[in-house]
């Protein structure tokens, strides 16, 4: 009987919830019945065994067992745990058969008899409690990184949705401002040119206007979106500069966040061509490299050394946003280069998972 009262103790030990959540008197009248099945077979193994001497120090291992686990949620368990097999060590004594008053006075003796079942309790509680512990705090510590990475990652996409909504309220009001300057000056000397010039800039913003409020593009769109934008700079600018846009049938489609692109290309040309006396050429391509999609813009300007030391205002703000905006949209699946060409000028490329569409963020309201 009290083995099998034992037994019972082991496995709720083992299956118990020692979370610091868990409450005392729940598990207090959890050990009710254990406890009144240890004092049946008590004596029941004290009439039939009334001389054994295993009997008392089983009582006693049990008693202190039995106390510490009641203890074991506590948030400080590390010093309940022996307390508690202590005490029930300690008052254990008085199931011995001829442990007196005289026993109880001398301390030493209290404690040289409490000490095995103390011992007993702590090296059958404490081991499997830290372990508990230890497999406790781990996953506090994952939770707690999880949450930080989703509060984080909300956090950029928040980032991002703000810099987008700045960038689509701006509408590149210095590009408007040179377009309608160059626009009022072809009246006054070349009206012929002033007219077509008027259609193309008309055009650009008709493209250009419905896609400030779409949260998401397509490779088709941001290319047309490019074109126009290259018309409207190329009659500006005259024989200054010369373009070609190149797009794989395969790629219309694919999905794509606005604005990066054209903000690659008018990096080009503002930085660029247009410093440069001669001009230069932007070529656009888009299409399929293995399992992603590759946009490349390239312009035979001046190069990123020669734009740097003329200290181009902006030069370096819009591709840091491009680059921001891909690493929050893709979670590192996308990636944007910048780098010097052999021949002269720059080639920025950009690089998307294959049919795998980014983030979808609201649409600006």
């Amino acid at each position: 009987m009290m083995l099998h009262s034992f037994k019972t103790w082991v496995a709720a030990r083992l299956l118990v919830d020692a979370s610091p959540s868990a409450r005392f008197l729940p598990r207090l009248r959890s050990a009710v019945l254990p406890a009144l099945s240890f004092a049946l077979g008590w004596w029941l193994a004290h009439s039939l065994w009334p001389h054994a001497r295993w009997l008392p120090l089983a009582a006693q291992m049990w008693l202190a067992y039995g106390l510490a686990w009641l203890v074991l949620p506590w948030r400080r368990w590390p010093v309940w745990v022996p307390l508690a097999a202590l005490l029930g060590g300690v008052a254990s004594l008085a199931l011995l058969p001829g442990f007196g008053l005289a026993q109880w006075i001398d301390l030493g003796l209290v404690w040289r008899r409490a000490l095995p079942a103390t011992a007993f309790a702590m090296m059958m509680h404490l081991p499997l409690r830290w372990w508990r512990w230890r497999e406790e705090r781990a996953v506090q510590l994952r939770l707690s990184r999880a949450e930080q990475t989703a509060a984080m990652a909300d956090l950029s996409r928040q980032v991002s949705v703000a810099e987008l909504r700045a960038m689509q309220a701006q509408v590149e009001p210095h590009f408007l401002f040179n377009s309608l300057a160059s626009l009022q000056q072809l009246i006054r000397h070349d009206p012929m040119l002033a007219e077509r010039f008027l259609g193309e800039f008309h055009d650009y913003l008709r493209l250009a206007l419905p896609s400030m409020r779409e949260p998401l593009s397509t490779v088709e769109k941001e290319l047309a979106l490019v074109r126009a934008y290259l018309t409207v700079m190329a009659t500006r600018l005259g024989g200054r500069l010369q373009f070609d846009v190149q797009l794989a049938p395969d790629c219309a489609a694919h999905p794509m966040p606005p604005l990066m692109l054209p903000t690659l290309v008018e990096n080009a040309v503002q930085h660029g061509i247009e410093p440069q006396a001669q001009g230069g050429r932007v070529e656009i391509s888009a299409r399929r490299v293995d399992q992603g999609l590759q946009v490349e813009v390239c312009d035979s300007g001046i190069g990123l050394q020669a734009a740097a030391q003329r200290g181009s205002r902006g030069q370096g703000l819009g591709l840091a946003n491009v680059r921001d905006r891909l690493a929050s949209l893709y979670d590192g699946a996308a990636r944007m280069s910048v780098q010097e060409r052999d021949g002269g000028g720059v080639r920025a490329r950009i690089e998307l998972p294959w049919a795998v569409g980014p983030v979808l963020m609201p649409a600006a309201s």
